[in-house]
């Protein structure tokens, strides 16, 4: 399992959940991700986890799809992705409107091995050319309740994406590009257990609320994205006084690279 810890990946399927921002949707000043069926973008990943995370990841956009009328293009690895950006689009759908660029699909956090936590998205903004430093672009807040082995865990999550810094030149790699915008992906997320006492359900909080993903994308102009930094990291509450027996590490810290090392847009 290459990605032990809080592996982020996105399969398809539709719900209601959106985005809270519309806002800041202009005309379109470039193209930071071109949407032709047959572009690719190639990148080398880089993992501190303890097991081995270092891989090369391809993505492409594979299809076309419609949705409710609109045309979306849908995305593709060749394997399974070893990286959290090609991980986020991988058989997922994504859209530009006026300056944005919305994500429709189904994100899937799992943390350690396989614990279920699904999050929908419905046009939610990863990215807007408009946008200012910090101005956020859309985020969902929602409750979802998953049973993982014999106990019910409740996740309290909100998901954000983040306008930042605009830069005339970004070097990554040894290869410079000229104007980069980057954008902050953050997941907030807390968990609830409800454990079963004699008969009696007790929720206890595993989990207290924190920014347990944090990823910066920066997209260069006609070209895409060419490089991904992410942090995933969380600590579990004091269950000792509990007989509690969770197969989760009480805690965890994974830094990961993603450089773009080849390329075919049109």
């Amino acid at each position: 399992m290459k990605n032990k810890f809080l592996l982020f990946g996105l399969s398809i399927a539709l719900f209601s959940c959106s985005s809270d921002d519309d806002s800041g949707n202009q005309v379109s000043t470039g193209d930071f991700l071109p949407l032709e069926t047959s572009n690719y973008w190639v990148y080398d990943v880089e993992s501190d986890a303890v097991e081995n995370s270092t891989g090369r990841d391809s993505l492409y956009i594979y299809s076309e799809t419609e949705i409710d009328g609109e045309t979306y293009k849908t995305f593709q690895t060749e394997n399974p992705a070893w990286g959290f950006y090609s991980n986020a689009l991988r058989n997922n759908n994504v859209r530009k409107s006026g300056s944005q660029l919305l994500l429709t699909g189904e994100a899937n956090f799992d943390f350690y091995a396989d614990i279920p936590f699904t999050a929908a998205v419905n046009d939610l903004p990863i990215f807007n050319d408009n946008a200012n430093n910090n101005q956020i672009l859309g985020s969902i807040t929602d409750v979802i309740t998953e049973t993982y082995q014999d106990y019910d865990l409740q996740f309290n999550y909100t998901l954000s994406s983040i306008a930042k810094e605009t830069m005339e030149s970004y070097t990554v790699n040894g290869v410079a590009y000229t104007n980069v915008k980057a954008v902050e992906i953050k997941l907030n997320l807390s968990v609830t257990a409800n454990f079963d006492f004699n008969g009696t359900s007790i929720p206890i909080n595993v989990m207290p609320a924190q920014d347990v993903v944090v990823s910066t994308q920066y997209y260069a102009e006609n070209i895409g994205v060419v490089h991904v930094s992410t942090d995933f990291e969380y600590e579990l509450s004091d269950l000792s006084q509990y007989p509690i027996d969770l197969p989760i590490p009480t805690a965890s810290a994974v830094h990961q690279e993603e450089v773009l090392v080849n390329y075919s847009v049109e």
